[in-house]
């Protein structure tokens, strides 16, 4: 077997604590921070991306191979200077999308 086989990464979770104030300089990255979030699903490096309803939280799932990687990414962030993070390696993330396809006989 190649040593590529046993090169699998790590999913974290990047809890992010968004500003109690929106203050129009952080409103203007949203549109930057939304473009580089789509980049980084499209890459496979976040696998998902929520905001609470009230705007104050926000949870990120990543796929990387270590903390120090998650958080090079997150300084990146248009935003970054306006939020504050924690980061949780996680032991499971499961959820409907990680299953097989239904089949369906028509």
């Amino acid at each position: 077997m190649s040593e590529e086989v046993f090169d699998m990464k790590t999913q974290f979770m990047v809890e992010m604590f968004l500003p109690e104030e929106l203050e129009m300089s952080f409103m203007r990255m949203i549109p930057a921070h939304r473009a580089y979030i789509n980049e980084l699903i499209s890459s496979g490096q976040i696998i998902s991306y929520s905001i609470s309803f009230d705007r104050s939280k926000g949870w990120i799932i990543f796929l990387a191979d270590n903390a120090a990687d998650v958080l090079d990414i997150v300084q990146q962030f248009p935003i970054h200077q306006f939020i504050t993070i924690e980061i949780h390696e996680l032991f499971i993330h499961d959820g409907e999308a990680y299953r097989f396809p239904k089949l369906n006989f028509n």
